[in-house]
């Protein structure tokens, strides 16, 4: 999919997150505080700062665009994946089931619905801000 070079970065993080959902998924069965604790770490160091430059650059624009739905969206999602990865941190294997299948529809969400309104409803120095902030196309998140 042909994405505006400017939201290239966080797009290219939704890559990371569907490893990271899948990784929980094949090891749910074992799932350990020590899995916890990795979680955490990859959440706050990747998953938080992503969700910040969304809450904070695009859902603003978006929501004085009129588009209410995709923020409620974003920010419902963005809560329930922070208190499931907080869970899940706990060492609740529930919770990181429920985390990682929520990260992976979260993702699909964002690329299939939210990024295309983006590009075509949000002037040029939002996205310019966006890919300021954000992380940059070729950064890794694993």
């Amino acid at each position: 999919m042909k994405r505006d070079r400017r939201l290239r970065g966080l797009s290219s993080e939704h890559h990371h997150a569907l490893v990271l959902a899948r990784a929980i998924e094949r090891q749910i069965d074992a799932w350990s505080t020590s899995d916890g604790a990795r979680l955490r770490e990859q959440f706050d160091r990747q998953l938080e700062p992503h969700f910040l430059a969304e809450e904070q650059v695009l859902l603003p624009a978006l929501r004085a665009a009129g588009r209410l739905d995709l923020c409620e969206r974003v920010e419902r999602d963005h809560a329930r994946l922070r208190r499931a990865a907080a869970s899940a941190s706990a060492g609740d294997a529930s919770a990181a089931r429920a985390f990682g299948a929520e990260l992976a529809e979260h993702v699909r969400f964002e690329e299939r619905d939210l990024f295309p309104v983006c590009e075509s409803l949000l002037a040029d120095e939002i996205l310019d801000e966006v890919a300021r902030r954000g992380p940059k196309a070729d950064s890794s998140c694993s």
